[in-house]
């Protein structure tokens, strides 16, 4: 065994621990586009309600149910790689439909690797089980950017329902690999329906009698 495996080995016991138990938790993603959010915000005349209403916007289950970017529920520790230390942290993601890029059933998953440089290659996967139906996988992030580099992400299938994933692999750069350990995430995919946008719409009015 090489001693960056030995590295790695050791690495994985004590950061997985730290990061694993502890929930060290993503950054709060902005909040959704949600119709009747901003007129829930408009009624909520007390300092109590208001702080209520904020809750309920910052919610990550208001994320799930809006499709909106949700985070893993922590960030991965990531070995091999980094500026100061072989250290560093990977962020993990998933975005639920219905939106235009992905649709009712799907998950996108993705990844970002806080280690600075060009992706030369994707080793990271993503092992994923919907807890409603059973339907279960593990694929590549494989997706690919316009100019043929690696994106870090994938659109999964899941069908709706709950659905738990872990994000797993490795990242190559240039100069480095950079060894991903597991992160974990819940996400609420939903049934067939219309966009967001397209349910806000008021129905038309009836045609005025001849």
């Amino acid at each position: 065994m090489s001693v960056m495996r030995r590295t790695i080995a050791a690495a994985t016991v004590g950061i997985a621990a730290t990061f694993g138990l502890s929930g060290t938790a993503a950054a709060e993603p902005a909040t959704p586009d949600v119709p009747g959010l901003a007129e829930l915000r408009t009624q909520a005349d007390k300092p109590e309600a208001k702080a209520a209403v904020e809750a309920l916007a910052t919610s990550t289950v208001l994320h799930d149910v809006a499709g909106a970017y949700t985070p893993f529920l922590y960030t991965a520790p990531t070995v091999g790689c980094g500026t100061v230390a072989p250290v560093t942290l990977t962020l993990a993601s998933g975005t639920t439909g219905p939106t235009a890029e992905v649709k009712a059933n799907e998950i996108s998953f993705q990844a970002l690797s806080a280690y600075p440089g060009v992706v030369k290659s994707s080793g990271l996967n993503v092992a994923w089980i919907n807890t409603n139906t059973g339907a279960s996988g593990i694929l590549p992030l494989d997706g690919v950017t316009e100019g043929g580099y690696p994106a870090l992400n994938k659109v999964v299938a899941t069908g709706a329902g709950t659905v738990v994933a872990s994000i797993f692999g490795t990242v190559g750069y240039t100069n480095a690999t950079c060894y991903v350990l597991p992160t974990v995430g819940s996400f609420f995919v939903p049934e067939e329906g219309p966009l967001p946008s397209e349910a806000a719409q008021p129905a038309p009015a009836p045609a005025p009698p001849a």
